[in-house]
């Protein structure tokens, strides 16, 4: 991962925007990168080409400042562009490590014609984003990654160990296993071939959470199998961490198309902030 590129964070000065550059902040200044505030200017929200003032511009930028203050010696940026929202958005953040966002979107009218601002943004970006609410635990000192074995979790197994690594914390790796309705024969018992699945499950997860330590040597690495489905798993456990990290795709290729079902779902109902990793 290149340290040196640019976080971009979409903002507008509203609260939810504040907190999503907040915690861009803090990830650009671990990193030693340039954390970049961008407004998008959306035509649908200046009817007639009317403009915001100038004021608003300065009152808004000043805000900014104000919130990456913290982190002194941070190169900070702030940035226009004019577009529909989304995809400026994605076109600004593109060479970037990551895309922050808030939760609750970028815009009143964008809102109203995208949905989701910040689900449609985690659709269509190339690069991880992070959609950024407030932890149900702010003291939270583990980042819990779904590891279902797909190529798209490996990538966000790693996006999760080199975000512990800068932040100090743990990884925890989540396999969800939902065992599958099976029919007895007609004595009553069960097929032989299911009788070792949670085991089987267990054992991959083993082994790939070693593989992991042995890749991430500075990072602990914990695993966690949950007997239910993937989702739940993610969302409950997100109530005790201060990141969840998905793939956009899980090992489904129906549930992967776009966007995987797993991600969208954690996307909407996760008590912390949410990565998602493409």
């Amino acid at each position: 991962m290149n340290t040196d590129a640019q976080v971009v964070v979409g903002y507008d000065g509203t609260p939810d925007s504040l907190a999503a550059l907040a915690w861009a902040a803090r990830m650009a200044s671990l990193r030693g990168a340039t954390v970049v505030a961008t407004t998008i200017i959306d035509p649908r929200e200046t009817p007639r080409g009317v403009a915001w003032p100038e004021s608003w511009w300065e009152e808004t930028e000043d805000k900014a400042r104000k919130e990456v203050a913290p982190w002194p010696g941070l190169d900070a940026r702030f940035e226009r562009h004019v577009g529909h929202l989304v995809p400026a958005l994605v076109e600004a953040a593109q060479g970037g490590s990551m895309l922050v966002v808030g939760s609750k979107g970028h815009g009143l009218v964008g809102e109203i014609l995208l949905g989701s601002v910040s689900q449609s943004t985690a659709r269509h970006a190339a690069l991880p984003v992070v959609v950024v609410r407030p932890a149900h635990n702010p003291e939270a000192d583990r980042i819990v990654v779904g590891a279902d074995g797909s190529e798209s979790s490996a990538r966000a197994i790693e996006f999760a160990c080199e975000t512990a690594r800068l932040t100090g914390q743990k990884v925890v790796a989540l396999r969800a296993w939902y065992p599958a309705t099976v029919v007895t024969d007609r004595y009553g018992y069960l097929p032989m071939s299911t009788g070792n699945s949670a085991e089987e499950v267990e054992a991959a997860l083993r082994q790939k959470v070693e593989e992991v330590r042995t890749a991430h040597p500075d990072v602990t690495v914990e695993g966690e199998v949950y007997s239910g489905a993937a989702e739940r798993a993610l969302v409950e456990a997100s109530s005790n961490a201060s990141l969840v990290v998905v793939g956009s795709r899980g090992r489904s290729a129906v549930a992967g198309a776009l966007m995987g079902s797993v991600s969208r779902d954690v996307l909407h109902q996760a008590h912390c902030p949410v990565a998602v990793v493409h």
